[in-house]
């Protein structure tokens, strides 16, 4: 007995340091072995796990399992439900996968007579570490990350009540299948229930995910339509307040005319020199932008600028008004709009309460890209590793969110990419949109 408890210990050990370590890593995340969080996350899997393993019926394990995992997940790193499940569900895969590659291996050397090795401590020990370090092996394995990527992308759009639905489900799934093994029915019957079991609930989830795509999508265009009509309910106050303004100039220019004021000529060059100032040259720069939605969101930009009295500069390289925008695809614009809007707002933000406030907007095509290039002055340190990182801001508390989206829409983008970039005192976010698909 004492052997059992020390082969289920050890291997319990392996398989939660595995887990704890695959966690951060689908996270980006550093291993902090100086917190409590750690030694916590570790006695919960090789205590609580050696006993559940040891204690526990075969068909109980799992749910138990699972459920301690996801909890432990939950409330000591992520703190979000979707990307615990998705990684317990990436770790628990690469385990089950491990542990059929030595079943597999195991049957061959000993010609399928597994009782011989399944009743040996000594095989059975270095079986156990032999999955571990497989396990350990597969976190270079780039499709782990590109499926932690696929699987986030699709969980973003379920609700938390539905995530905990999902989870509800899996569980039942594999519990009921490690029933039916456990209780040894006719292989027949077997196979005719795990089936059905499956039909039904991978139709469950496909229904599940399909619903809430509709409805993220429907959210999304209506999110995108209240922002575009914010945007023009400004420009229609500010030119009701421009209309009145003139209707002031044009009775001041009347009454001048009527008492023969000979300062009228000049009083008008001076009105028209100001407006070509302030509205025509935003227009004009504009106009260089092609179609699609990147002109709309870069003069609203300029106008917030113009009214925060910052100095800005747009300058456009002439191949990029040869640009069709619109054939790399509706989402990729509303992504590419997303992104630059960040960073303008970034950029405003950060030289806002500046003394000198600049800011310059490059646009230029280079090796099948659109670059688009946002540069700002700054007078604070900037720690550029963590820039993109949750909840990292210069800005204070509250702030940090854009960037996060960002780094979202970028691994669920392969048309676009980012990159940061300190010149002289200017900080630069780059936006590269791919124009040509090889």
């Amino acid at each position: 007995m004492l052997t059992n408890v020390l082969l289920y210990g050890f291997t319990a050990f392996l398989l939660t340091m595995f887990c704890i370590i695959c966690w951060h890593k689908l996270l980006n995340m550093e291993i902090d072995y100086r917190s409590y969080k750690f030694y916590i996350a570790l006695f919960v899997g090789v205590v609580l796990g050696t006993m559940i393993n040891f204690l526990l019926p075969p068909y109980l394990k799992i749910i138990i399992n699972i459920t301690m995992l996801i909890l432990t997940n939950y409330f000591l790193f992520t703190h979000s439900l979707s990307k615990s499940i998705i990684t317990i569900i990436i770790s628990q895969l690469v385990i089950m996968l491990s542990e059929m590659v030595m079943v597999l291996i195991m049957a061959i050397i000993f010609m399928g007579n597994v009782t011989i090795w399944q009743d040996n401590y000594i095989i059975t020990f270095f079986v156990n570490v032999g999955v571990a370090a497989m396990s350990f092996l597969s976190l270079k394995c780039s499709l782990i990350y590109k499926l932690y990527n696929f699987l986030e992308m699709i969980f973003n759009n379920i609700k938390n009540n539905h995530l905990i639905l999902l989870a509800i489900f899996t569980i039942i799934l594999a519990s009921l299948l490690m029933i039916m093994s456990w209780m040894h029915l006719p292989k027949y019957i077997t196979v005719v229930l795990s089936t059905i079991l499956i039909i039904v609930y991978v139709s469950i989830i496909v229904q599940l995910l399909y619903t809430e795509a509709k409805l993220t999508k429907v959210r999304g265009k209506y999110e995108i339509s209240l922002s575009s009509l914010k945007e023009y309910e400004n420009i229609m106050d500010k030119y009701r307040l421009l209309n009145h303004e003139n209707k002031n100039q044009l009775l001041t220019i009347r009454n001048m005319v009527k008492s023969k004021d000979k300062g009228v000529t000049k009083y008008i060059e001076n009105l028209v020199e100001d407006k070509i100032k302030d509205d025509e040259t935003i227009f004009y720069k504009t106009s260089k932008i092609p179609e699609g939605g990147l002109r709309a969101t870069i003069y609203s930009k300029l106008c917030a600028m113009k009214e925060k009295d910052i100095d800005y500069k747009l300058d456009i390289a002439n191949d990029v008004r040869t640009i069709d925008l619109i054939n790399i695809g509706e989402n990729t614009i509303l992504d590419m709009c997303k992104i630059l809007g960040v960073f303008l707002d970034n950029a405003i933000e950060a030289v806002d309460a500046l003394g000198t406030k600049k800011i310059i907007i490059e646009l230029f095509v280079m090796d099948d890209y659109v670059y688009i290039d946002i540069s700002n002055n700054y007078e604070e340190a900037i720690d550029f590793d963590k820039i993109g990182f949750k909840n990292y801001t210069t800005k204070g508390k509250g702030h940090g969110y854009g960037l996060e989206l960002v780094q979202k829409i970028i691994k669920q983008n392969e048309l676009l990419e980012t990159e940061k970039i300190i010149n002289r005192q200017l900080f630069k976010q780059r936006l590269k949109i791919k124009i040509k698909q090889n």
